[in-house]
């Protein structure tokens, strides 16, 4: 990864987020890159074979709870130090909560924001999806009936 390449960070939640970012791997690996996700068992294989950070993972079922909170303040200074380190040009996304702190920071400092609304997400909003769709430079859908949700949506297709 040579200095004069655009620095970008691919940030989002580990599971079916995190595969739909590897989708876009023939693009990414052209880039300064830097992946951000949830730690986790899965995860920590993945820095073997890619620029990889980590936030504070959560419970699986957990909602808007205290935890819930702690860990959005938590991953929120993780983001910032992340973000003070790679200052990326693009933070490209496929969401979800832990994408948050990271888009508004990035958003703060003049990154770009792309969001990817989730491959899953076929005619339905989502929580994090409505959060950052007002501050998104480009918010790219995956199925063509959630642009009714989001007005500025682009549709290309799926990534798979």
């Amino acid at each position: 990864m040579g200095d004069k390449k655009k620095k970008i960070i691919l940030i989002c939640s580990d599971g079916g987020h995190l595969a739909q970012i590897l989708e876009l791997r023939d693009m990414f690996l052209n880039y300064n890159y830097l992946i951000v996700t949830e730690k986790s068992q899965a995860t920590i294989p993945l820095k073997e074979k890619y620029n990889i950070r980590y936030l504070k993972g959560r419970s699986k079922g957990q909602k808007r709870n205290l935890s819930f909170i702690f860990s959005l303040l938590v991953n929120t200074f993780l983001s910032l130090k992340i973000l003070m380190q790679h200052y990326p040009k693009v933070i490209i996304t496929t969401g979800s909560h832990t994408a948050i702190p990271m888009c508004f920071l990035g958003k703060l400092v003049g990154a770009k924001i792309i969001w990817i609304l989730s491959y899953a997400r076929i005619n339905s909003r989502a929580f994090s999806a409505d959060i950052i769709y007002p501050i998104a430079n480009k918010f790219i859908v995956q199925w063509p009936g959630v642009q009714k949700f989001y007005k500025k949506a682009i549709y290309l297709g799926g990534i798979y």
